[in-house]
């Protein structure tokens, strides 16, 4: 005789409040739903309760209210991670759940009220104790034959859900397929197989001709800064479209905007970071490597020797130092500037805890304290390297009051908007960094001295409507992501050059290192560099993997943008901004760009 047990009214409760937070979830994430894909999610979920019921007995209750917490928690940090990365969460970053701590201003910054929602089954569930008899009624009592056979029915629909997930390269579109707890089990599935493939080996002349840029032929600028010394100076949050930018005739940047007139100036550079942000930057752009997207690049090569700006300008004698205002620890910093090759590193306990701003001193202070050890440098005659991570300007964007004074006073349209306190902070570390170059110059630093200054990632969160239509007048049209979204600066001071050039060129992060070595005179011939010379070239492609869909990239001419298959897309022109269905050429493209990504994993994966 076939036994049947029971599945507790507690289950059927848990098992549809699962059910709609995550319909909730995806609604919010995807403004839509896939029948298909809530069907797979659904499956997921029910096998969980039946699982449960069937095998816990007297620990039932307990599972149930523990996969109920688990699962909300789940649902609650995805939309936050979606609202700040454009992306879904995946297991892989609970191995940063250690910075929570010190992010949690940002975190309390994204934090919607309207999710609070998500835990409202919670105050349902203080009542059942209470009304124990009148539910009872809702036991549902199965047999193992049509528990069985419930299973084997769930299972089509995840299978389905699975099978059209395999068509896509587009994360939120295999989310769409499986859901959140479908969609960690493919990406468990994925680097578990990654283990069992072998990749065929990539030299650095291979790599070259594989390489989607152009060079010209004789190299323009080559060697014009050898033998001086190198500053790179990485923004906070800033975005290209700022520079030059007035509100009311008054400039936000008015010492960027002075340095670019006697500068190369790129205008479409787009950041790369993955889920470091700020640390995978300071990687990409000392490496010319892309990030592996969903792991910070500090974390991934911790241990490692990677091949790096400050190692090749080691064997020239040059001393090199990294400066941030916050500990060396964050985001694990400290084990990536060992693997980068860099001799020092300066953090909060160099800077001090004085003139806070965000998660270190004020810019003003980090600026004037890296100059003052410059020049130290300097002055025992060291040629150096100095890497200089401001800060001031992070997310959230709170910019104390006594700090208001120094940054552009925005008109009262502006007051209490998201994108009003962006730019002020934005205006303020550019205040702080035209102290910089004057402390540069009073040190007698700033003519023998390569300074290189660029945007780490963008900045903007359209939080309501108010940024949006305060964006529309920025822009004159709609915002748009990439294209506007991941656009940041990049300014290249060579010394002695005091007439300026803009440089149209589409690159990103990856072509920092090669342009500037090609400046300096570096021979990189035989190191693996993905990214290309933006100083000799016409032609460019760029992949980006993190705040857009794996698959994005950008040409000179037009941005890709993944569909929901692999055979699907969209091609957004740079000139006009207006989209077309995407052509067999720009999806071959796409899987040209996609194995060429791919290298760059296996390649930092292969580092010893």
């Amino acid at each position: 005789m076939d036994k049947k047990k029971a599945v507790s009214p507690l289950g059927v409760f848990i098992f549809l409040t699962l059910i709609l937070k995550s319909v909730y979830v995806k609604m919010s994430i995807l403004d839509g739903l896939n029948t298909s894909g809530i069907l797979a999610e659904i499956s997921i979920l029910g096998i969980l309760i039946l699982l449960l019921s069937f095998t816990m007995n007297k620990w039932q209750i307990i599972s149930l209210l523990l996969l109920n917490l688990v699962y909300t928690a789940l649902c609650l940090t995805s939309l936050l991670f979606y609202d700040y990365y454009n992306t879904i969460f995946t297991y892989k970053s609970m191995s940063e759940i250690d910075q929570v701590g010190t992010i949690k201003d940002s975190i309390f910054a994204l934090f919607n009220k309207e999710y609070l929602i998500l835990f409202a089954d919670f105050i349902l569930l203080m009542f059942i104790p209470m009304a124990k008899k009148r539910i009872a009624r809702f036991t549902m009592s199965l047999s193992n034959r049509t528990a069985a056979f419930l299973a084997a029915a769930a299972s089509i629909f995840i299978f389905l859900g699975i099978s059209k997930s395999a068509q896509s390269v587009n994360e939120i579109s295999k989310y769409d397929q499986v859901g959140l707890l479908g969609y960690q089990f493919l990406e468990a599935g994925v680097e578990i197989q990654s283990h069992f493939v072998s990749e065929q080996k990539i030299s650095a002349e291979t790599l070259e001709k594989r390489r989607r840029s152009n060079l010209n032929g004789p190299l323009e600028l080559y060697g014009m800064a050898r033998g001086k010394n190198i500053i790179i100076v990485q923004l906070e949050s800033v975005q290209d479209f700022l520079i030059n930018l007035k509100i009311d005739g008054k400039p936000i940047t008015p010492n960027l905007n002075k340095l670019a007139e006697s500068s190369l100036y790129f205008p479409n550079v787009y950041t790369q970071v993955g889920k470091g942000n700020t640390s995978d930057a300071e990687f990409i752009t000392n490496t010319s490597l892309y990030a592996l997207g969903d792991i910070p690049m500090s974390s991934a090569v911790e241990g490692k020797t990677v091949p790096s700006l400050p190692r090749a300008l080691g064997k020239l004698g040059y001393h090199s130092a990294t400066f941030h205002a916050n500990g060396a620890s964050f985001w694990n910093r400290k084990n990536m500037y060992k693997s980068l090759g860099f001799d020092d590193y300066y953090d909060k306990q160099y800077f001090g805890t004085s003139d806070i701003i965000s998660y270190g001193v004020s810019d003003e202070v980090m600026y004037q304290k890296t100059a003052e050890k410059l020049a130290e440098f300097h002055e025992k005659d060291k040629k150096f390297y100095a890497d200089v991570i401001a800060l001031s300007s992070h997310f959230p964007y709170h910019l104390p009051a006594d700090k208001k004074k120094f940054a552009i006073q925005l008109p009262t349209r502006y007051n209490q908007s998201f994108i009003g306190s962006y730019i002020e902070a934005v205006s303020y570390a550019d205040y702080a960094f035209g102290k910089f170059v004057s402390e540069l110059k009073k040190w007698g630093l700033y003519d023998d001295t390569l300074l290189i200054v660029y945007g780490d990632h963008q900045g903007v969160q359209t939080k309501s409507s108010k940024d949006s239509e305060l964006l529309q007048e920025i822009f004159g049209r709609e915002y748009q992501n990439p294209l506007d979204h991941l656009n940041i600066p990049l300014i290249i001071k060579i010394p002695g050059v005091t007439e300026g050039k803009t440089i149209e060129t589409t690159g990103g992060l990856v072509d920092i290192y090669p342009t500037a070595a090609n400046i300096l005179g570096l021979d990189i011939k035989k190191q693996m560099i993905f990214g290309t010379d933006l100083v000799n070239t016409k032609m460019n492609t760029i992949g980006i993997r993190f705040y857009t869909p794996t698959g994005t990239y950008i040409t000179d001419s037009f941005h890709f943008s993944p569909g929901k298959t692999q055979d699907e897309g969209r091609v957004t022109s740079l000139k006009t901004r207006k989209t077309v269905p995407a052509s067999p050429d720009s999806l071959n493209r796409m899987n040209q760009m996609l194995k060429y990504m791919k290298q760059s994993d296996r390649y930092v994966e292969s580092l010893k």
